[in-house]
């Protein structure tokens, strides 16, 4: 049977420090990509050139501004060619066989979804092994800041996948669409897969392929920004995404949610941003809705079945035990 063929697409910001390292773990994959889709987010690191100089193989697209994430990976995807597109964060590393075990997992499962294990950058502790959504309105990674123990042993279904080392079946974005741009960065990954599940997509785990990530390399380079996204697309996803029995069950958990990070991110130091964020999202109240009509037409899946997949427990107490 003829091998399904894979193109990597690692969107990059200001990473010349890091993305060598990245593409050196893509380039010894024991399963060859057909090809390494870079695209150049507007970076004034010189990564262009560096890329160009020492990975000539590498397809490198240049934007002239940084699209973030969701922007930056669907310029990538819609540039591929192969029957899948592995999403890569250009801080992050690849086992050798992380991509062969990404397939093979793909293959088994008939997953339209397959993430990697993603550890910090001394593999000692999970950073992600499939994120999950709560009653709180809030999505975190499952494991995070749990040592490696607490992987599973083997493969299994996830609600959903994190963007930053996960496999993708081309065909997928032409059934649900791509990544929600308006989203830029944070959370795009899970409103994907949540338009994913709502269609009856399967979503893997592939318990053995592995990532060592150095974690928020990108953000952290921006104060503030990760509260800011995390606030405003937690917004987008509740009215975009979300069954009508599924908001009305969870609404005051959200709001809950949604503002004690409010007040902890203006406690931080960050009140522009947390201002920024509520008032994008209730600008962007129209277009929620419009794309809230086309999603929920196309929902497989009731209330019911949805609440059954996410998780009761607050994130603020889950993530607060493990620091």
């Amino acid at each position: 049977m003829k091998q399904p063929t894979v193109t990597v697409v690692i969107p990059n910001w200001n990473g010349k420090d890091v993305i060598g390292k990245c593409l050196n773990s893509l380039q010894n994959q024991t399963y060859k990509p057909t090809e390494i889709i870079v695209v150049e987010n507007g970076s004034t690191d010189g990564s262009a050139e560096y890329i160009t100089k020492n990975y000539p193989n590498v397809k490198l697209i240049i934007e002239p501004k940084n699209l973030g994430f969701a922007g930056g990976v669907n310029v990538g995807i819609k540039a591929a060619q192969s029957d899948y597109v592995w999403l890569f964060n250009n801080d992050a590393v690849a086992q050798k066989d992380c991509l062969a075990k990404l397939v093979n997992t793909a293959i088994k499962n008939k997953a339209n979804i397959t993430s990697a294990v993603i550890l910090d950058k001394e593999g000692k502790k999970i950073d992600s092994d499939g994120d999950v959504y709560t009653m709180y309105g809030f999505p975190y990674p499952r494991h995070r800041n749990l040592g490696v123990s607490a992987l599973p042993e083997k493969d299994e279904p996830i609600f959903a996948a994190s963007g930053g080392a996960s496999l993708y079946k081309s065909s997928l974005f032409t059934e649900i669409g791509y990544f929600e741009e308006s989203f830029f960065a944070y959370y795009e990954d899970v409103d994907l897969s949540i338009r994913a599940q709502l269609q009856k997509k399967s979503i893997w785990l592939s318990h053995n392929a592995i990532v060592l990530h150095a974690t928020s390399h990108t953000s952290n380079k921006i104060p503030g920004f990760g509260r800011e996204m995390a606030i405003r697309n937690s917004i987008y996803i509740f009215w975009r995404d979300l069954p009508k029995g599924v908001q009305g069950k969870i609404f005051w958990r959200f709001l809950y949610a949604n503002w004690r990070l409010s007040l902890i991110s203006m406690v931080k130091g960050h009140p522009y941003r947390v201002l920024r964020a509520h008032f994008t999202a209730l600008f962007y109240t129209p277009q929620l809705l419009k794309a809230r009509r086309e999603i929920q037409s196309k929902n497989k899946i009731t209330a019911d079945e949805f609440l059954a997949m996410i998780s009761r427990e607050n994130p603020f107490k889950v993530l607060k035990s493990r620091q």
